[in-house]
């Protein structure tokens, strides 16, 4: 999916002449964020985890003189959270331990700019894909002795929406932008101890995303989030024993402050 950012990037690059293309944008930030994950069963919590990430990442604008938008983002991030669950059948005893994350994701959009006055309105679609790592850290219940694992998240997803910004006096711009994802491909990989590695598929849902902010000359402060929603995924064989990833959800607010180069 990633490899496909890059291609798609390549060709709206070589399908636009290169005068067409007017740089606008080029913002590196630093984000604080707080990240919940859930699962459930039939409606029944499994565990929650929740805490603190931080990241770093980069946005990136293009506009044309026909009013099209090209807008890039790549990102990593990290933290330990805190896990308050139970373990895996057959014995089921609560257990609460740390979670480390760490992962990246990148988006492209294509838009289209609407401008009257200083406002100015942009609908558009795109593409992302996320990359992260859940590594689940050793820990003791109930006088018995529980092993951590680590899994390995990939999800590719489209985005539709649209973007405001209006332009206000003494170079201050406020902007906002909102719409829904959708996930077409989400798989976890999973090394169990005895039983090899398998690929859970969870299925996709619709989410939402929303951001607003304020920029004023080169400073950027904006207030951010994204949500993840999975339904159960279809059972997977791993040795003699089946599995699946249970729904799934995750919710993330972030607060970033960013540099902007034009």
């Amino acid at each position: 999916m990633y490899k496909f950012l890059l291609v798609l990037l390549a060709v709206l690059a070589h399908a636009l002449p290169a005068s067409a293309l007017t740089f606008e944008e080029l913002t590196p930030y630093l984000s604080g964020q707080y990240f919940t994950w859930d699962e459930s069963i039939n409606g029944r919590r499994l565990l929650k985890e929740s805490g603190p990430l931080v990241s770093a990442g980069v946005v990136a604008g293009f506009t044309t003189a026909s009013s099209w938008t090209i807008k890039g983002r790549a990102e990593v991030f990290g933290g330990r959270i805190g896990y308050d669950g139970e373990t895996q059948a057959p014995v089921s005893a609560k257990v609460q331990t740390d979670v480390n994350y760490f992962g990246t994701r990148q988006e492209l959009d294509l838009g289209y700019r609407i401008s009257s006055g200083n406002l100015g309105i942009e609908p558009f679609a795109g593409l992302g894909y996320r990359w992260w790592l859940r590594d689940l850290q050793d820990t003791s219940t109930a006088g018995m002795r529980v092993s951590g694992y680590t899994e390995l998240w990939q999800t590719g997803y489209c985005r539709l929406g649209a973007r405001a910004r209006y332009l206000a006096p003494r170079r201050v711009a406020f902007f906002a932008e909102g719409g829904a994802k959708y996930p077409f491909y989400t798989g976890n990989s999973v090394d169990f101890a005895g039983s090899g590695v398998m690929t859970l598929q969870p299925v996709g849902r619709w989410s939402g995303f929303a951001e607003t902010g304020v920029a004023w000359r080169h400073l950027k402060l904006t207030l951010s989030y994204e949500a993840f929603r999975y339904s159960r995924s279809p059972l997977a064989a791993a040795g003699n024993l089946l599995f699946f990833q249970p729904d799934s959800s995750s919710d993330l607010v972030g607060l970033s402050l960013g540099w902007a180069f034009r």
